[in-house]
């Protein structure tokens, strides 16, 4: 069986082989096919990996490896292979050191972007998806913001992206606790703040990748809106992480 791989390097190396060979597979983690053993983006790192927690720190943080099935899977295949060429070229420059400032990163330039997109071909206001996008800004620029000012801007974000009956009950429940995420992220590094980071991420990404879809084949009639949404979302993330700084 083959050990799990430790570091991004190896990380690297590992899907690059698979890449080269036509040993990636979407959906499920692990396959055997005419003699090859087949895996997914994360699978590639060991036989063993078969979740999101089987991934070490030592090459991406719990948040981002939960992501990955969601951005490997969600695109065309053939995007999603090259996707992931590039996002693991990304951790590898970087030495697998992912700072939390790249989820603010992502959320000011790729998904609160597409937030607004959405709003614009459904015709509706883009001014929560621009108050999201400034709260970001600020974040990553190295502002503390409180809670209490995450929470208003949440709610209405979310209500506005699922725009349904549901909306308003979905935002208040859940915006209280990514308020807290967001605001005490640093605070608590890679504990508790860095699994709610992904829910709070995730959440923005779902919601907006369905709107920007909906609104994408309404308007256009592009039966693949909904892997383009997420094609960008994902480039996003590789963009976001290619613009940490690397450690001397």
């Amino acid at each position: 069986m083959t050990e799990i791989a430790q570091t991004a390097a190896e990380a690297f190396a590992r899907y690059e082989a698979a890449f080269k060979e036509d040993r990636l597979i979407q959906v499920r983690w692990h396959k055997e096919q005419d003699g090859r053993h087949l895996a997914c983006a994360l699978g590639v790192l060991g036989d063993a990996v078969d979740g999101p927690n089987k991934c070490p720190a030592t090459i991406m943080p719990r948040w981002l490896a939960q992501m990955v099935p969601t951005f490997f899977d969600r695109q065309k295949f053939d995007d999603a292979k090259d996707w992931g060429l590039r996002f693991y070229a990304a951790l590898d420059r970087i030495g697998g050191n992912v700072p939390f400032s790249v989820v603010h990163d992502w959320q000011a330039n790729t998904v609160c972007v597409l937030g607004i997109d959405a709003a614009k071909l459904r015709n509706r206001d883009t001014a929560p998806h621009e108050a999201l996008k400034a709260l970001h800004e600020r974040s990553l620029a190295g502002e503390k913001i409180s809670a209490d000012e995450w929470k208003p801007v949440l709610k209405n974000v979310y209500a506005y992206a699922y725009a349904n009956t549901h909306a308003y009950a979905y935002a208040y429940a859940n915006a209280y606790a990514y308020a807290y995420a967001n605001a005490h992220a640093y605070a608590y590094a890679y504990a508790d703040a860095y699994t709610n980071a992904y829910t709070n991420a995730y959440a923005n990404a779902y919601a907006y990748a369905n709107a920007y879809a909906y609104a994408d084949a309404y308007a256009w009639k592009r039966l693949a809106a909904y892997a383009y949404a997420w094609k960008h979302l994902a480039d996003g993330m590789v963009d976001a992480l290619n613009r940490v700084p690397v450690k001397a």
